[in-house]
């Protein structure tokens, strides 16, 4: 029997194949969880369980695999496809910053229109004033 929860999912814009971009987390013991992995959604839960031990995120895009944003949680630099987004300077404390936003365009019989995803994408972190920074970088699907 199905339920509303079951139909939500089996929409197209809830499926995994409506993201342009796909994340992967490296752990300091080597472990890779990666978002879709032989099939298999991982849900970010798992990263977010593994905060402590997270050394580097990307966001990868689907269609163009030079279309890769790293975030390298040890040495604080940001990079789209090896090239650095960043400058390296003194931050500690770092912590990963990572959110997708749908926007929905409805028309007035709420009919969706069009429906957008970005990502949201950068770190957050401790300067040498012990000042809280952050640097976020808005990805969208265009």
């Amino acid at each position: 029997m199905s339920n509303t929860i079951d139909i939500e999912l089996k929409r197209e814009n809830n499926s995994i194949d409506s993201l342009n971009y796909l994340w992967q987390a490296e752990l300091n013991n080597g472990k890779i969880i990666a978002q879709l992995d032989a099939g298999i959604e991982h849900k970010f839960q798992e990263v977010k369980d593994n905060f402590k031990d997270l050394i580097a995120f990307k966001l990868m895009s689907r269609k163009n695999l030079n279309d890769t944003y790293t975030v390298d949680l040890i040495n604080g630099i940001i990079y789209h496809s090896n090239t650095k987004i960043t400058e390296s300077s003194s931050k500690t404390n770092i912590r990963l910053i990572f959110f997708r936003r749908h926007q929905v365009e409805m028309n007035e019989n709420n009919i969706e229109k069009s429906h957008k995803i970005v990502y949201f994408f950068g770190m957050q972190y401790l300067d040498d004033n012990n000042s809280n920074k952050q640097i976020t970088l808005e990805i969208k699907n265009e």
